[in-house]
């Protein structure tokens, strides 16, 4: 689009009522209010300049729908695996060092005979 942005609004005689027009651009020709693909007809000129400025902020200030995502199971098993991880860790851990590393500190682990 060439021109200037510059919203203008008017109305044209029509059988006794009033068509709303309006344009966006300065170079724009004028284009009919429609609803449902037929030009809106309104009974007083100012009542169809009111039409156009509604129209002209419904096309810069669309509606805006949004939707939420339903949160889904954990299909692929990623929250095991994460955890089938962290223990094999802490068994490499323990085997090792005779210690759990946890936050940067290494906490040991006591083992204890079971008793009989």
């Amino acid at each position: 689009m060439s021109g200037e942005f510059l919203p203008d609004y008017s109305q044209m005689p029509w059988n006794g009522r009033y068509r709303p027009l309006f344009r966006l651009f300065a170079s724009e020709r004028w284009r009919y209010v429609r609803k449902d693909g037929a030009p809106v007809e309104c009974e007083t000129a100012s009542q169809a300049i009111e039409a156009a400025k509604a129209c002209v902020r419904r096309i810069l200030n669309p509606t805006i729908y949004a939707e939420r995502a339903e949160l889904t199971k954990d299909v692929l098993g990623v929250a095991a695996w994460h955890e089938q991880r962290a223990a094999r860790a802490a068994e490499d851990q323990e085997a090792t060092l005779g210690a759990i590393i946890v936050k940067g500190r290494q906490v040991k682990v006591e083992r204890r005979s079971p008793k009989i």
